[in-house]
C-alpha cells in the first residue's frame, strides 16, 4: 500500500490527545460524604469492572476515528500491478490535437476545450505515481518530458489552437520513440496508454510511418462538431501580372463551401487600402466559386488588402490578407552591341512609364545594375565572361533580361550564359518556314495584349533565325513559333523573367522592327520587368521572399505589425535578400496578417494567411481508424467518440485501487460510536 500525500501520517501524533483526556479526565477522583460506606462499597464493587470497560472502550473509538480519518487524507492505495515489469511507474499518453480544426464548435463548446476537460477528468483518476506525457502538435522539447499528473493538470490550460498540424502516425511515433528513450535511459514504465484527442480530419489520417506495438493500449476519442460545413476564403490573385497606375487591375477570390448544405445571401467584403466593396454572393453544396473586383490604383507605393467573409463555423479561414508594391515607373537599361538597333531606343522613350539608360556594350560595368529592373542585350554578339556573372547575378536577384542576338554571333560564349539562365542553345541559321504560326496567346506574357484571339490575324515572318537546341538544364517555356516548328521567341523560369529572341534584328535577318508586334514584346517585357513580390505567404509551409537589396550582416530583419516582432533567416541571392520562413518558432511566433519588413527603415512588406489544408470538414470514420491501426500491428485499440457531450466517452484505463473513501467512512462510524457509547451507557 502507497499514499498520495504520506506527509500526512504525521497527524497520527494527534493520538497522544485522547491518551492524555483518558489520563488525566477519567481518573479524576472527587470525594464525597456518607454516613454509611457499607453501600458505597458494594455499589462500587459491583460496577467497578464495567465502568472500567466503559473508559478503555471510549478511548480505543477515538484513536481508531484519529486514526482512519489521518489515513483518508493520506490517501491510501494499492498500485497497480505489472507482472511482466515488477517496480515500474505506469505511463500514460494524451495527445490533444490543438490545430485549428478543432476550435469548431461542439455540444459543450469547442472541440478543444472538450478534449481538455475529458483529458483534466482522466488524470485526476489515475495513479499518482504514473508518468504523464502530455502533448499538443507543437511536439517540442517541453512537451516531451514525463511529468506528473499534478504538472499535466496545470499544464492544459495552457493548450491553445495553433496553426501547426501533425498526422496520426508522426503523433504516435513521436510518442513511443519517447517511451523508448526514456526506458533506454534505465526509467522503468510499466503498463503504456496512449490517449489520442482528434477530430480526425480525413487527410490527418496517415499510417505510413507506423510501426508495430503489441504492448500498448491505444484510445483513439474523436471528438465530432455540431455541423460538417465550413465557408472559407482559399486564395486571392490578380488576373494579370501587371498592375500599373491608373489602370484597372482585376483580383479574384476564390471561397469554398466545405459543407453539405448550400450557403444563400453571404455577405463578403473587400478592402484595399481605403477602397472597400461589399457583395452577396449563394454558393452550392461542396462547391467553390470565384468572383472578380475591379479597383484603379490612382498613386504608387505600399497597398494592403484584405477579403472577409461571414462564418459561424469555424473562424481562422474567415480572413485573407495580401499587399503588393506599386511602382510609377520602370528602369530599363539598354546594352548595344556592334548589330545595335536605335529601335529599341525609340521604343522605351514613347512613355515615361520607362526610365532609359543606354550604354555600349564596352562600358557596361555592375554599378549600373543598381536601381535597373530590365537590361535588353541589343544585337550584342559575345558575351564576356565577365559580363555573363554579372548579368547571372542580376537576374538571381529578381532582375529581367531580354536577349536580342547580333548577326555574327560568337555561339560558345553565348551558349555557356543561355545554359546558366536555363535557356536552350542557338545552333546554325535556319531560312526555311520562318513565317510565325502560333502565339501563346493564354500565356501571362501576352494576357491582354490583343483584344481577341484568332487564328486569321497577319504575322510578321522572319527572313532567319538561330536554331535551338533543348539541354537538360533548359526550363523554358515557347512564346512564339513558327511554321518550321521552331520557336522565335523564349521565356525562362529562372529568376523573374529572361527572353530570348532567336533571330537578330539586323536587316539581313529579319524587317520585324517595322511590325507592331514588336514594340508589344518590347513594352510588355518592361512592363512585366518590375520586381514583383508575392502577395501573400503561407505561414507553416516554407516560403521565400525577395526583398530585392543587400542587407548588413549585421543589421537584422524584422517583421513587425502592432503584436508580433519576429526575425526570420536570411540568405543573399545574387544582388537581393530573401528572408525564409521554416521552422516552428515562424509558426509558433506569427499570426495572419500584414507585416512590415525592416531593417533600419522599411524595406518591404508582406501579408501572411494561415494554410487553409484544414478548411476541409471531411473526417475518418471509425472503421478507417480502427483498421489502419490494426494493420500496422496495433492490437490494443478502443474507440470513442464524442458528438453529444463528453459523458459519452467513458474509458476505463488502468487505476489504483482506493480506500480514502473507505477510510474516511470508518473513521466517522468510530466517531458515531464513541458519541453513542458516551450518551447511550449510563
Amino acid at each position: 500500500m502507497k499514499f498520495v500525500y504520506p506527509e500526512f501520517l504525521w497527524g497520527l501524533t494527534a493520538l497522544a490527545v485522547p491518551i492524555i483526556i483518558h489520563l488525566f479526565h477519567f481518573r479524576k477522583y472527587k470525594t464525597l460524604y456518607f454516613s454509611s460506606l457499607k453501600f458505597i462499597q458494594y455499589l462500587d464493587q459491583q460496577k467497578k469492572s464495567v465502568r472500567k470497560l466503559k473508559h478503555w472502550l471510549i478511548l480505543a473509538l477515538r484513536i481508531l476515528a484519529l486514526v482512519f480519518l489521518v489515513l483518508a487524507f493520506a490517501q491510501p492505495y494499492l498500485p497497480v500491478e505489472n507482472s511482466a515489469n515488477a517496480g515500474a511507474k505506469p505511463f500514460l499518453s494524451i495527445y490533444i490535437d490543438n490545430s485549428f480544426s478543432m476550435t469548431a464548435k461542439g455540444t459543450e463548446g469547442e472541440l478543444i476545450s472538450e478534449a481538455r476537460e475529458k483529458a483534466r477528468k482522466m488524470l485526476q483518476e489515475v495513479a499518482p505515481e504514473t508518468r504523464v506525457l502530455l502533448h499538443t502538435n507543437l511536439m517540442n522539447g517541453v512537451e516531451s518530458r514525463l511529468i506528473t499528473k499534478m504538472e499535466a493538470l496545470e499544464m492544459l490550460d495552457r493548450i491553445k489552437p495553433t496553426p501547426i498540424r501533425k498526422s496520426l502516425d508522426e503523433v504516435l511515433e513521436w510518442e513511443k520513440n519517447i517511451v523508448k528513450n526514456e526506458e533506454a535511459n534505465q526509467q522503468k514504465l510499466g503498463s503504456k496508454q496512449y490517449v489520442i484527442f482528434s477530430d480526425f480530419q480525413k487527410n490527418q489520417v496517415k499510417f505510413d510511418q507506423l510501426t508495430k506495438d503489441e504492448i500498448g493500449y491505444y484510445y483513439p476519442i474523436q471528438l465530432k462538431p455540431q455541423q460538417a460545413s465550413n465557408l472559407t476564403i482559399d486564395s486571392v490573385w490578380f488576373t494579370s501580372p501587371v498592375q500599373k497606375l491608373g489602370e484597372n487591375s482585376e483580383l479574384n477570390i476564390r471561397l469554398v463551401n466545405n459543407g453539405n448544405v448550400i450557403l444563400n445571401n453571404i455577405d463578403v467584403s473587400c478592402t484595399i487600402n481605403n477602397i472597400k466593396r461589399d457583395f452577396v454572393i449563394d454558393l452550392p453544396a461542396n462547391k467553390k466559386t470565384t468572383t472578380t473586383i475591379n479597383f484603379t490604383d490612382n498613386s504608387p507605393g505600399y497597398k494592403t488588402g484584405k477579403v472577409s467573409v461571414n462564418d459561424k463555423q469555424l473562424l481562422w479561414d474567415d480572413d485573407f490578407h495580401f499587399s503588393y508594391f506599386l511602382d510609377d515607373h520602370t528602369s530599363v537599361l539598354v546594352l548595344n552591341g556592334p548589330d545595335a538597333t536605335d529601335a529599341m531606343q525609340r521604343v522605351y522613350s514613347l512613355e515615361k512609364y520607362y526610365k532609359l539608360n543606354v550604354v555600349q556594350q564596352g562600358s557596361f560595368s555592375k554599378d549600373q545594375l543598381n536601381q535597373t529592373d530590365l537590361v535588353v542585350l541589343n544585337g550584342v554578339n559575345e558575351i564576356s565572361s565577365g559580363h555573363a556573372a554579372m548579368l547571372l547575378e542580376f537576374v538571381q536577384g529578381g532582375g529581367s533580361l531580354g536577349l536580342f542576338p547580333g548577326s555574327k554571333l560568337e555561339k560558345g560564349s553565348w551558349n555557356t550564359f543561355l545554359s546558366q539562365v536555363q535557356l536552350p542553345q542557338l545552333g546554325a541559321l535556319v531560312s526555311t518556314g520562318t513565317k510565325i504560326k502560333q502565339i501563346a496567346f493564354e500565356d501571362p506574357f501576352f494576357l491582354g495584349m490583343f483584344e481577341k484571339k484568332s487564328t486569321n490575324i497577319t504575322l510578321p515572318a522572319v527572313s532567319q533565325l538561330y536554331q535551338t537546341q533543348r539541354t537538360g538544364s533548359s526550363r523554358a517555356f515557347d512564346l512564339i513559333n513558327l511554321q518550321n516548328g521552331l520557336p522565335l521567341f523564349i521565356r525562362s523560369s529562372l529568376g523573374s523573367s529572361v527572353f530570348l529572341f532567336t533571330s537578330s534584328l539586323e536587316s539581313s535577318f529579319s524587317s520585324f522592327i517595322s511590325d507592331a508586334l514588336f514594340p508589344s514584346i518590347l513594352l510588355r517585357m518592361g512592363e512585366m520587368s518590375q520586381r514583383k513580390t508575392p502577395i501573400y505567404l503561407t505561414i507553416g509551409k516554407e516560403s521565400s521572399f525577395p526583398l530585392y537589396k543587400k542587407v548588413k550582416d549585421d543589421t537584422p530583419v524584422h517583421l513587425k505589425n502592432k503584436e508580433v516582432d519576429f526575425i526570420p533567416k536570411t540568405e543573399q541571392q545574387g544582388m537581393a535578400t530573401y528572408f525564409i520562413l521554416r521552422g516552428k518558432e515562424a509558426v509558433e511566433m506569427l499570426k495572419a496578417g500584414t507585416y512590415s519588413v525592416q531593417d533600419e527603415e522599411q524595406i518591404g512588406i508582406v501579408s501572411l494567411n494561415y494554410s487553409r489544408d484544414e478548411s476541409e470538414v471531411i473526417y475518418a470514420t471509425e472503421s478507417e481508424i480502427l483498421d489502419g491501426l490494426k494493420d500496422k500491428g496495433i492490437k490494443r485499440v478502443t474507440y470513442k467518440k464524442i458528438n453529444e457531450g463528453q459523458s459519452l466517452a467513458k474509458i476505463e484505463l488502468d487505476k489504483p485501487v482506493e480506500y480514502w473513501r473507505w477510510m474516511l467512512i470508518i473513521g466517522l462510524l468510530f466517531l458515531l460510536s464513541e458519541w453513542a457509547v458516551l450518551k447511550f451507557w449510563k
